[in-house]
C-alpha cells in the first residue's frame, strides 16, 4: 500500500510532467505561429507580385489591341486606295 509520502512524490512527478509537457507545447505553439506569420507574408508577396503581373498583361493587352487596331486601320487604308485605282 502506498504511504503519503509515495502518493505526494507520484502526484509531484505527475505535475512535473505535466509542467514539461505543457512548456514544450508552448514552445511549439511559437514555433506553429512564426511559421504561420512566414507563410502569411510569402502569401502576401505571391498575391502582390500576381496583381502587379495581372497589371503588366493589362497593359500589354490594351498596347496589343492598339497596334492592332493601328494595322487594322492601316490596312483599310490600303484596301480602299487598291480599290480606287482598279
Amino acid at each position: 500500500m502506498l504511504t503519503d509520502v509515495d502518493k505526494m512524490a507520484a502526484l509531484e512527478a505527475k505535475v512535473k510532467e505535466l509542467i514539461k509537457h505543457s512548456t514544450g507545447l508552448q514552445r511549439r505553439a511559437v514555433q506553429l505561429e512564426s511559421r504561420l506569420r512566414e507563410a502569411d507574408a510569402k502569401l502576401e508577396r505571391h498575391a502582390a507580385d500576381s496583381r502587379r503581373r495581372e497589371k503588366e498583361r493589362e497593359w500589354f493587352r490594351g498596347r496589343l489591341q492598339k497596334i492592332l487596331g493601328e494595322l487594322e486601320l492601316l490596312e483599310h487604308r490600303e484596301d480602299s486606295r487598291q480599290a480606287g485605282k482598279g
